[in-house]
């Protein structure tokens, strides 16, 4: 009995070895992990709020999609040699309104009710 537990004990400890170590990969193998990633990373959507190069910024408010805002820019942060507006001014009460990235806008919630400003293109 003794033996046999010793043998147990030695199967499950060689086989913690063999999971740990992992075995080599081929070529193949590394091409396909490699494409993988790379599609995911290519297929993810950036929607970071990035300035425009003259400076402007013109948002249009969820709930009237008509006309277009020009809003004021409070605070930027440079990431990768690109400008990303943090906190941008709300056109009804000029508080502070910061980046939702679920909504993929501009939130406010000083007001009434829940303010959503999309940033739109100049043209």
């Amino acid at each position: 009995m003794g033996k046999e537990v010793i043998k147990q004990s030695i199967i499950h400890s060689s086989s913690k070895l063999v999971k740990t170590m992992g075995r080599r990969q081929t070529m193949m193998e590394k091409y396909k992990q490699q494409m993988k990633a790379y599609r995911k990373k290519r297929g993810k959507i950036d929607s970071t709020p990035f300035l425009p190069s003259d400076g402007i910024v013109y948002v249009m408010d969820s709930l009237n999609p008509d006309k277009k805002i020009k809003a004021e820019v409070l605070k930027t942060r440079i990431k990768s040699h690109r400008e990303i507006i943090d906190s941008l001014s709300c056109p009804e009460c000029s508080n502070a309104m910061t980046w939702d990235s679920k909504w993929e806008a501009f939130t406010c919630e000083k007001h009434g009710k829940k303010a959503i400003y999309e940033i739109v293109p100049a043209k």
